[in-house]
C-alpha cells in the first residue's frame, strides 16, 4: 500500500476550501442509486404476479423502485431532478413517498435486498374535486452534502420537504 505524503493535509485543505467556497465542487459521483417507491403499469413479461395490483384504471405493478439517480452517475450541482406523479384514487387526500437507496444500478423493486428504506414523506392533497387528475411534482436535489427532497401537490400548493444526510442510517 502506498500512502502519499501529507494526505491528511490534502483532505483538510479540501474541506476548508469547500466550507469557504462550496461552488468549487461542481459534480459528485453518487455512491448509491436513489429513488422512491412507486406504481407503474403492470407488464406480464417484466413484473412478477406477486407485485400485481388491480386498480380502477387497470393492473399496476407495486413496489417499483423509481430511480432518480443511479449509483456511479455524476450528480451536477444546481441541477435538481424532477418527476411528476398522479394519485391512485380519486378520493385520496394524501400522497406517500417512501424514499429508498440501493447499492445496485439495476434494482427494479423496493423489496430487493440491495434496497434500503431511508424515510417516508407525506404530502397532503385535500382538494379531491379533480379526482385522480391531480399532479404531484417531486424534486430530488443531490448537489449539496444533503439530499434535498420536496413533493408538491400542484393543485393545492401543499408541500412537504426533507433534507437527508448522505450515508446516514434512518430508523
Amino acid at each position: 500500500i502506498i500512502k502519499p505524503d501529507n494526505c491528511e493535509q490534502a483532505v483538510l485543505k479540501g474541506a476548508i476550501i469547500y466550507g469557504q467556497k462550496p461552488e468549487v465542487i461542481t459534480a459528485r459521483i453518487s455512491k448509491y442509486s436513489y429513488g422512491v417507491k412507486a406504481y407503474c403499469p403492470f407488464d406480464e413479461d417484466k413484473h412478477p404476479q406477486s407485485n400485481r395490483f388491480d386498480s380502477d384504471d387497470g393492473p399496476l405493478c407495486k413496489r417499483i423502485f423509481d430511480k432518480f439517480i443511479l449509483m456511479g452517475d455524476s450528480v451536477v450541482a444546481g441541477k435538481p431532478i424532477k418527476r411528476s406523479y398522479s394519485l391512485l384514487s380519486p378520493n385520496q387526500t394524501e400522497a406517500i413517498f417512501p424514499i429508498y437507496r440501493s447499492t445496485r444500478r439495476d434494482t427494479m423493486f423496493t423489496d430487493d435486498p440491495s434496497c434500503e428504506h431511508l424515510l417516508t414523506v407525506t404530502v397532503h392533497s385535500p382538494n379531491v374535486e379533480r379526482g385522480e387528475n391531480r399532479k404531484l411534482l417531486v424534486t430530488m436535489d443531490f448537489s449539496s452534502t444533503l439530499l434535498h427532497f420536496q413533493a408538491v401537490d400542484v393543485t393545492s400548493g401543499k408541500s412537504a420537504q426533507v433534507d437527508i444526510q448522505f450515508d446516514t442510517k434512518y430508523p
